[in-house]
């Protein structure tokens, strides 16, 4: 699945995490619908990176994972 320019599997080092070099990965997308229409009013990229041993979800722009990707 790709949405603007993004699919899942995609992998970038968000700006926080240069230093320790962290991947993340995307693993899914968000839309938000209007109750009303059902119109898509906005679509977010959920992504996961290892911090500790523990995984971590989050959600980040799509401008962010075009960026810096790896």
């Amino acid at each position: 699945m790709t949405i603007r320019n993004v699919t899942i599997g995609d992998q970038f080092i968000n700006t926080t995490d240069r230093k320790s070099k962290r991947v993340s990965t995307v693993i899914d997308f968000l839309e938000t619908k209007s109750v009303l229409t059902g119109e898509v009013l906005k679509t977010e990229v959920v992504c996961v990176k290892d911090y500790i041993g523990q995984e971590l979800k989050s959600i980040v722009s799509f401008t962010t994972v075009l960026r810096n990707r790896v």
